[in-house]
């Protein structure tokens, strides 16, 4: 299963899939402002801002992808794209008067997602055949610009739930070439390859590159090798609190809205709903409604982040947790006129496995009782859709002003 910097069409479908998965653009400042595993969730061109430009560079990258386009291809497109980011950015602008600066940064991010995108592809293949491929090997390109440390690792043979990979399946850095080749239980008991020592500790990152020590399978797939769409309901206990979120300065409480009754018809629920969110949204621009759904279009830093609400799962979740009926109202408030609005990548307990969530902050008056609540919505997001949420109320005095957040 040896991997290549370009492959022929079809050839890796789920490395088309990784890829299409992604948050469609992430605008960054620096290469390093989104950590480690937080790639597998997002496109970024570290220090592109505008959300054209990067849609742009990712049509790019997806053509290669799809169509096994060669890196001549791709540094055809970047020119043509980095032609209009030269005159909208005079800081790139000079970066790009430099000799061979664009040969050189079209081919870092070529070679990163389809290095990346071959990984998770591979990682995959073999994890939907658990029985067959038992063990992995890795394999460096022993070229005279590879590591030295990369260079002792290979031919390193263990099992593919070895916790040595997890901090250390390549790729482990910018141009780092190395592959991690996966082993069938037929060949290690014919004894065509044997298992080895790890050759550092497992959590010995010290010859990885920066944001490169994660495990792309895990990050995408989780440690357990199940398909994410398994587990895109999967509730976040203990991962998100409430207190690690800031209040806007000078916040005004959303007024109290009346509790629901419980839904008791799915039907009639749908067509509620929907009204209810055409009148919040009613005059704006950041809300499009299409048959059994609808898409609200939020504003963060400087990117758009599209949320879809599928009216019929929304509520076949309120008939199984009828509880939860009375919070449509602030549900709608909350969505059309949050106190904040932030979207955060965070890695789940025991999976290893990293999701985006939009998270939505609703304070509102009087929501219990005579007094002051916060009532926190946290919406978890899967290619854009909401899957899961929740509601907590805390003590507006209680909460913690410490501000954590992603973006």
């Amino acid at each position: 299963m040896a991997k290549g910097i370009a492959f022929k069409q079809g050839a890796y479908d789920e490395a088309v899939k990784f890829f299409q998965d992604k948050l469609r653009v992430l605008p960054t400042k620096k290469w390093d402002d989104i950590k480690g595993a937080m790639h597998v969730r997002a496109f970024t061109v570290a220090g592109c801002m505008q959300e054209d430009i990067l849609r742009d560079f990712r049509s790019a990258v997806n053509a290669a992808i799809e169509k096994g386009e060669s890196l001549q291809d791709f540094r055809d497109r970047f020119y043509n794209i980095a032609s209009k980011w030269r005159e909208s950015d005079p800081s790139f602008d000079e970066k790009m008067k430099k000799p061979k600066y664009g040969a050189w940064r079209s081919k870092v991010i070529y070679q990163t997602n389809m290095l990346t995108c071959t990984a998770a592809a591979q990682e995959a293949q073999a994890r939907a055949m658990p029985d067959v491929f038992t063990h992995a090997k890795y394999v460096c390109m022993m070229m005279p610009t590879s590591r030295d440390e990369h260079k002792a690792w290979n031919g390193t043979v263990l099992p593919v739930n070895d916790p040595w990979w997890e901090k250390h399946s390549p790729s482990n850095g910018f141009g780092c070439l190395c592959e991690k080749e996966f082993i069938s239980k037929y060949e290690m008991d014919a004894g065509l390859e044997k298992q080895t020592k790890a050759p550092t500790p497992a959590d010995d990152t010290s010859n990885i590159g920066k944001n490169w020590d994660y495990s792309i399978g895990d990050a995408y797939m989780g440690v357990s090798g199940t398909t994410w769409e398994k587990y895109k309901d999967v509730p976040q206990e203990g991962v998100w609190k409430p207190d690690s979120f800031e209040l806007p300065k000078n916040f005004k409480p959303i007024p109290m809205p009346q509790y629901n009754e419980q839904v008791d018809n799915i039907t009639d629920f749908c067509t509620n709903f929907e009204s209810a969110l055409k009148n919040a949204f009613d005059g704006r621009k950041d809300a499009r409604f299409f048959k059994g759904g609808a898409v609200l279009m939020k504003k963060v830093n400087e990117m758009t982040y599209p949320l879809v609400i599928d009216y019929k799962e929304f509520g076949k979740h309120l008939m199984l947790h009828p509880e939860r009926s009375r919070f449509i109202n602030m549900f709608v408030a909350t969505l059309s006129n949050p106190t904040d609005f932030r979207i955060s990548f965070q890695e789940q307990p025991n999976r290893h496995e990293v999701s985006l969530n939009a998270i939505f902050y609703g304070v509102f008056d009087k929501a219990h009782g005579n007094k002051q609540k916060n009532i926190v919505f946290v919406f978890r997001a899967y290619k854009h859709k909401l899957t899961a949420w929740t509601a907590v109320k805390e003590d507006r005095k209680k909460i913690k002003l410490d501000g954590k957040s992603f973006l």
